[in-house]
């Protein structure tokens, strides 16, 4: 993918974790979703996905750190649960 950016030419190809952060950048910098979309060559719903996926929130986490958070979460709540039935079965031996 060949843009123009301040007076360069740049030859990039699209990925997803740098992109959207690049892209993010150019969105705060005050660009349009739907210039950077046209730019790139991507789908608008798509740099819009990815620049909701970027902005904070009131607690300072991103939309994604969020999710991640809390499937890591209830992974370790599902762990506790499992050992609990565990220390149950060995203290009635």
């Amino acid at each position: 993918m060949v843009s123009q950016k301040e007076g360069i030419f740049t030859c990039q190809l699209v990925t997803t974790k740098n992109s959207n952060k690049t892209l993010s950048t150019y969105y705060k910098q005050g660009e349009s979703a739907a210039q950077l979309a046209r730019e790139y060559g991507i789908g608008y719903s798509t740099v819009h996905k990815w620049i909701q996926g970027q902005a904070k929130t009131q607690s300072g986490k991103s939309p994604d750190e969020i999710k991640a958070m809390e499937k890591r979460l209830a992974s370790l709540s599902e762990e506790n649960e499992i050992l609990k039935k565990a220390l149950g079965f060995l203290a009635q031996k």
